[in-house]
């Protein structure tokens, strides 16, 4: 057993030495009437003071009395300075007060005789120094200083607390570990327990701790001076405030002491010095009358941990029309406490949704009641029980969207495993940058991640559409595994829709790219991705669209979230399909595919790119290319789904057609009952630019169309425009209605 000190002890009894000599001093009467009795005392001797110009220790003693009563010297002596409000005679001053009329600095005055001031107004107190400046001495200590002086009323312990050294991380009693700072709350009383607060809460005269055995029959750690911490005979400087006092818990009415410091410097208790177990910490106080108080506070010393929780991975992410779920993996980690879950719009502000009280280690989901009508993006990360709290990093940026306005949901895989390629972070957002585009195109979505999909947790029959990604994974880690090929196959073969975006996928999947890939990997690439493996690119980092659904578009990447080593260079293997993206030398960069698939007999689609569609370098571009690639896979009903003439249940704003646009988009809205009708264009600051409709409509359905113009015909600049429907029935309910348009120049 490490053990610093051991001491036998039967019952405790304290015995104080002192923290420096007390230095002697003449006692003498009180500075106000009567002299000759002891009076009750509001500010004790270095207190803490938060008030003036900084933090400071009190240099004086406070004794209440009226305004206007009469403040005398304790000592005979010359005035020796003054000012508006205090008198100093000798090595002695009186502050709050008003000094006498006719009283000048050299005159002689006369110990408990000379009036040499009134106590200011709205003051209600003499505030007496003993000392000059520099050297103040407690007025209190018993033998000496103000006499006589009688104190019968021990001070009181409010509370102990721990702390990691220098730290706002607050340990629980029942798991401390590492170098602790023990912060204790005293007031000391000077005043029975009828007098006012402020004679009730002063600070103490002597403070200390040990550190005892469980059952408190032997001292195993006591620091220098028995024990003893502080003990106030001269003021320290004030430059030590704050090794004394805890500042977060401290002011003039509260003063909490830090124990474990010295008065010079810091310091702590050092539990690593003792065997992890149960102990007690001794905390004792005493003023200067040897009126005490004794607080024991059982702890636990525990191990210091400072291994992180494993980082969270989430399993899938969905949205109904009035809730929220998700899904992750169970933690391993044996301490484990639980999780802390955080959500955003943006991917840049994030705010903290529940902690690890909510979702304790034993959960794996969570439910969120809510109507968003838009999309929202969760992280969240662990932490363990140990008294140093552990917190994992972050799990991977996923998002979803819900609400009763959102007609579609569609299915983000996150496929992406690797970090030693061009991406290195153990964290990565790309399911964002899938979800921004595909909710700026008013569609909604849910998340999951490839092994959610292998285990069938979750089908990709459940969806109209899949977007996979596989970043640029790649070699030992192949981006389709066995299983993943089968759950793409059987969706493919059932008519399904997917779009797949990696660098490497075909280089994986053949073995003249990769030496492991097998004969069922390439009849997967030929069949399902209709492709073969012909090269690799290095050089080129733009592609260009071609007609007729990528017709004009220039597609820049590898500048956006990371740079791809390389991609691959496509070679189409069936007669359907159109290849839709070329490097500069016509090399296949992407492909576009409708058709069965196997041994379907349903029509399915494929878009399959060669290059990550996140490190697509322009968010404009990678929403115009989502855009054509749903016109591609809903060619019948544009991008959403709408209710047909005469069904109209609800007040509809359909998604703007063309979109992205340019010179002018088509916005189709329904109404089920009449109703007053606006419908305004916002640019992204927020900002009114167009009123397209201002009256009474009854029910039905209507159009407008939008020029790209402002109210004043001026041509707005490319970007992100909000169209809004405010519907007022004649009831007084406002409906109201959002899609969003992409204007391109």
């Amino acid at each position: 057993m490490k053990l610093k000190k051991v001491m036998k002890i039967g019952v405790l009894v304290l015995t104080f030495a002192l923290a420096s000599a007390s230095p002697a001093q003449d006692s003498f009467p009180w500075p106000v009437t009567p002299f000759d009795q002891s009076h009750e005392i509001t500010g004790n001797f270095c207190e803490f003071r938060d008030t003036g110009s900084s933090d400071h220790f009190h240099n004086g003693t406070d004794i209440p009395k009226p305004d206007g009563s009469p403040v005398y010297p304790v000592k005979d002596g010359k005035v020796t300075a003054m000012g508006s409000d205090w008198v100093r005679v000798e090595d002695k001053a009186y502050v709050h007060i008003i000094p006498a009329a006719g009283l000048s600095i050299g005159d002689q005055v006369y110990a408990s005789q000379t009036v040499i001031g009134t106590i200011e107004s709205g003051l209600g107190h003499v505030h007496f120094t003993n000392g000059y400046v520099g050297a103040e001495r407690n007025s209190m200590l018993e033998g000496s200083g103000l006499t006589p002086l009688v104190d019968e009323w021990k001070p009181i312990i409010r509370f102990v607390k721990f702390f990691e050294n220098n730290s706002s991380t607050e340990f629980p009693a029942s798991g401390i570990a590492g170098k602790v700072d023990i912060i204790v709350k005293v007031d000391e009383q000077n005043g029975p327990p009828s007098s006012p607060i402020s004679r009730r809460n002063n600070g103490t005269y002597k403070i200390g701790y040990r550190i005892l055995s469980a059952d408190t029959s032997t001292v195993v750690y006591e620091p220098p001076n028995n024990g003893l911490r502080f003990q106030f005979d001269t003021k320290p400087s004030n430059s030590y405030v704050h090794n004394v006092f805890r500042k977060e818990f401290s002011s003039t009415t509260s003063h909490t002491y830090q124990v474990t410091n010295d008065i010079s410097r810091d310091n702590y208790w050092d539990t690593s010095q003792l065997e992890p177990g149960n102990y007690v910490v001794m905390i004792f106080t005493e003023d200067t009358r040897h009126n005490a108080d004794t607080a024991y506070v059982p702890v636990t010393i525990k191990e210091l941990d400072r291994v992180p929780p494993q980082q969270p991975k989430w399993r899938f992410l969905s949205g109904t029309a009035d809730s929220l779920h998700l899904f992750w993996y169970a933690n391993p980690d044996s301490d484990l406490k639980g999780y802390r879950l955080y959500f955003s719009f943006d991917n840049q502000r994030w705010s903290q949704y529940a902690d690890e009280n909510a979702l304790t280690a034993a959960a794996t989901d969570t439910t969120i009641s809510t109507r968003l009508n838009r999309d929202i993006y969760f992280k969240i990360t662990a932490v363990d029980d140990s008294p140093l709290e552990n917190k994992s990093i972050s799990s991977n940026i996923y998002g979803m969207t819900n609400g009763p306005n959102i007609s579609m949901q569609v299915l983000i895989v996150d496929g992406f495993d690797r970090r030693d390629g061009g991406w290195t972070d153990s964290v990565h957002s790309f399911v964002y940058d899938y979800g921004h585009a595909i909710w700026g195109n008013d569609m909604g979505f849910h998340s999951a991640s490839h092994q959610a999909v292998r285990e069938g947790f979750v089908s990709l029959s459940d969806y109209p559409a899949v977007f996979w990604f596989t970043g640029d994974d790649y070699g030992n880690e192949p981006p389709l595994d066995s299983v993943e090929q089968a759950r793409i196959r059987e969706y493919l073969e059932q008519g399904g829709q997917l779009f797949i975006s990696g660098a490497r996928i075909a280089a994986s999947l053949d073995p003249e790219g990769f030496s492991g890939a097998s004969a069922s990997d390439q009849q997967f690439l030929n069949a399902f991705l209709k492709v073969d493996f012909g090269g690799t690119n290095t050089a080129e980092h733009a592609v260009f669209g071609q007609a007729p659904l990528f017709a004009s578009m220039q597609v820049e990447f590898n500048s956006y979230n990371y740079a791809a080593d390389s991609t691959d260079i496509l070679e189409p293997v069936d007669q359907n399909v159109t290849p839709v993206f070329l490097y500069s030398g016509n090399d296949v960069a992407g492909i576009a595919y409708e058709g069965t698939f196997g041994n379907g007999t349903a029509v399915g689609r494929l878009v399959y790119l060669a290059f990550p569609f996140e490190t697509v370098n322009d968010e404009a571009v990678r929403q115009d290319l989502m855009y054509r690639t749903f016109r591609f896979f809903f060619p019948q009903t544009g991008i959403t789904p709408e209710p047909n003439a005469g069904e109209i249940t609800d007040f509809w704003l359909a998604p703007a057609y063309p979109n992205p646009f340019n010179p002018a988009t088509t916005i189709r809205y329904g109404l089920p009952e009449p109703a007053e009708v606006e419908i305004e264009v916002f640019n992204i600051q927020g900002q009114k630019v167009r009123q397209l409709v201002r009256g009474w409509r009854t029910s039905g359905w209507y159009t407008v169309q939008w020029n790209g113009q402002n109210d004043r015909g001026i041509p707005l600049s490319s970007g992100v425009y909000l169209i809004r429907l405010n519907a007022r029935t004649s009831d007084n309910r406002l409906i109201v209605r959002h899609r969003k348009v992409m204007l391109i120049k």
